[in-house]
């Protein structure tokens, strides 16, 4: 009979923070320890296993279909053990360990990092880890804990809890519409420079209402960007006009750096902004510290208003 083999966590370990840092020093350094303790942890998953788990190059670490698989399973695994760990202990209640949060770098930037030294002197056990990317990270195979979206969906996969709602409006800078003129009505948008995000493709299609009918119009972007936050940094700097999320430009425009657009011909159309996770680490302490951080961090202190 074939012996089973048995991973130790620490291997694991190894294995997932190698592929998150994209590199055995890097994980090392992490840990404080020599780059050999790493890669022998990962020799020893590939041995016990008989797969390559992970590609070795100048340019780096790739990882193979295995080694993909085992990650996924691997974050799974450690996420358990760690809350059984905690549980199992008289701090069952303590907010320890890792929690790894996902946003675009935009809404990292305005809703997270401003108060996150708040959430670690409250509690200083807690280590965060922040992904900022505009793409909908998966939340089981990339091993995250909790994420901020505007769409949720009917998924059973996930649990959500409503942060605020918004509006997205049209804004340009000063300097943009001093030389190109300030559009009176949306037709005259084809006629300007557009930024958009190159999600959306070469031609994106606006929302507005007009005599209390709405108005769809489709313009050429000049300039696409693939992040909400290079496109707000473009919209600033005069690359043309652009949509944007109003609590996220109202910083500039109270400082006269973008000036909305379009105003009297806004859709009104209002957007949620929710904390999502998976079901099964909902009810980990450090989840539910961070998802209440994020709705009092939102309520009192980002204006996710949708008046005006």
């Amino acid at each position: 009979m074939t012996k089973l083999f048995l991973p130790d966590p620490s291997d694991l370990r190894w294995l997932v923070r190698s592929l998150d840092l994209r590199s055995f020093s890097a994980a090392a350094r992490e840990q404080n320890v020599v780059v050999s303790v790493v890669t022998r942890g990962v020799d020893r998953l590939e041995a016990g296993y008989g797969v390559k788990l992970l590609r070795r190059s100048t340019h780096g670490l790739s990882v193979t279909p295995e080694g993909a698989e085992l990650a996924q399973e691997a974050r799974a695994v450690l996420a358990r053990l760690e809350d059984l760990s905690v549980s199992l202990t008289d701090q069952r209640h303590r907010v320890a360990g890792t929690l790894r949060l996902a946003s675009s770098q935009e809404i990292c930037e305005e809703l997270v990092l401003p108060h996150l030294s708040d959430l670690q002197a409250r509690h200083p056990a807690l280590r965060i880890e922040l992904l900022a990317d505009d793409r909908v990270a998966d939340l089981v195979t990339e091993g995250i804990d909790v994420a901020l979206r505007t769409t949720v969906g009917n998924s059973e996969l996930v649990v959500a809890r409503e942060l605020g709602k918004f509006q997205r409006r049209l804004y340009a800078s000063p300097a943009y519409l001093l030389e190109h003129g300030t559009p009176a009505d949306p037709t005259e948008l084809q006629q300007h420079q557009t930024v958009t995000h190159t999600a959306q493709g070469p031609a994106v299609t606006w929302g507005f209402r007009q005599q209390g009918k709405r108005l769809e119009l489709t313009v050429q972007a000049r300039l696409a960007a693939s992040s909400s936050a290079l496109v707000h940094h473009a919209l600033v700097n005069g690359a043309g006009i652009g949509m944007l999320s109003r609590p996220l430009a109202s910083a500039d425009v109270a400082r006269g750096s973008l000036v909305e657009v379009l105003e009297p011909f806004a859709s009104g159309t209002v957007h949620t902004l929710y904390a999502v996770a998976s079901p099964g680490r909902r009810n980990a302490a450090r989840v539910k510290a961070v998802i209440d951080f994020l709705g009092r961090s939102s309520r009192d202190r980002w204006a996710l208003d949708v008046e005006g």
